[in-house]
């Protein structure tokens, strides 16, 4: 069996290291395309922008990294079946809780000498309920913004940071990082699905989640809603549904994290994965009521402006060729 797990890990860092190389290739590609597309109106341009846009996705991936890196290292929680090893563990979780930044903010900081698993308890449900206020900020941002934007390629760069800066606050949060396996796992996973945007495998339990929701806003069930009933209604659900995926990523990967840095047993990485699938769905419904009105207010709105701006246009035009029809007949009558 030996030989058969090495060569899995083997296979498995290989695949790691091919997916993060192509997620580079891919924020490289995307830059190449602007700046050209720059330099095609103007050479000084362009040069700007590339220089512009290195400067900012570097410092986008570079400084959480490296304040990633500087945080303390993990603490290992071992099994409760040691109780020697579980009491020197908890003696370092209490002096770590004790000086949690946030804690110490809100007053609720554990006495270092505190023995009890009380007061862990306590503080460490006050870390997990701001984790998830982050969680949900980054999720409904996530929304908003890809909902709007329709922009595949822009849309995963934007989705990738947001992730990138949702797992750097999480860390800070709760003043430890997880270990470096544990976020490589964390962050190729994150870049393997915002390539595969739309390949996200648990899309099937987005269903409950977005039906209901389509249903209050457009009277009628995602069955009804067929292609040719009319653009608006078309181009309301796919913004849904293309915001709700994102934000779905974004509330797992969220509680992925959070599972990492908070859990105070050894991390089972299947049953995490699971819980931060349950913990996604159960938030998502949310996300979805909280922005989905706001866009289709904000699409109703801009299609009564163009309708508008059309019905003047046509008015004007109208009225513009009356004007020069009643000039022709004055020409007329003149020359005769």
């Amino acid at each position: 069996m030996k030989p058969f797990t090495k060569s899995l890990k083997l296979i498995l860092n290989l695949s790691m290291i091919g997916i993060t190389l192509l997620l580079l290739l891919f924020i490289t590609n995307q830059i190449i395309q602007i700046v050209s597309y720059a330099s095609n109106i103007n050479i000084l341009l362009g040069r700007t922008l590339l220089v512009l846009l290195i400067v900012f996705f570097g410092s986008i991936i570079l400084i959480p990294i490296v304040g990633f890196i500087k945080l303390p290292s993990p603490l290992v929680p071992p099994d409760r079946s040691d109780e020697g090893a579980y009491k020197k563990y908890q003696k370092q979780l209490i002096y770590r809780l004790s000086t949690n930044k946030y804690l110490r903010e809100e007053g609720l900081a554990v006495n270092k000498k505190s023995e009890s698993m009380d007061d862990i308890q306590k503080a460490m449900e006050t870390l997990n309920a701001k984790a998830t206020v982050i969680i949900k900020e980054s999720a409904s941002k996530t929304f908003f913004t890809t909902a709007i934007s329709q922009n595949g390629a822009l849309d995963g760069i934007f989705v990738l940071m947001t992730l990138l800066h949702m797992v750097w606050k999480i860390s800070h949060l709760y003043n430890q990082r997880p270990n470096f396996k544990d976020i490589w796992i964390l962050y190729v996973n994150v870049g393997a699905t915002v390539i595969m945007a739309r390949e996200i495998n648990d899309l099937n339990l987005l269903d409950e989640q977005l039906e209901p929701v389509i249903t209050s806003l457009l009277g009628g069930t995602i069955v009804n809603i067929v292609p040719g009933t009319t653009m608006v209604t078309n181009l309301i659900v796919n913004s849904i549904i293309e915001g709700s995926a994102n934000a779905f990523l974004t509330l797992r990967v969220g509680a992925i994290a959070k599972g990492y840095c908070s859990s105070m047993e050894p991390v089972n990485r299947k049953k995490l994965r699971y819980s931060a699938t349950l913990e996604a769905c159960s938030m998502l419904g949310n996300i979805i009521h909280e922005n989905s009105f706001a866009i289709t207010k904000a699409f109703v709105e801009a299609t009564g402006k163009a309708a508008n701006n059309t019905f003047k246009y046509g008015k004007t035009k109208v009225e513009q060729m009356v004007k020069n029809k009643s000039m022709f007949r004055k020409k007329d009558k003149a020359t005769l």
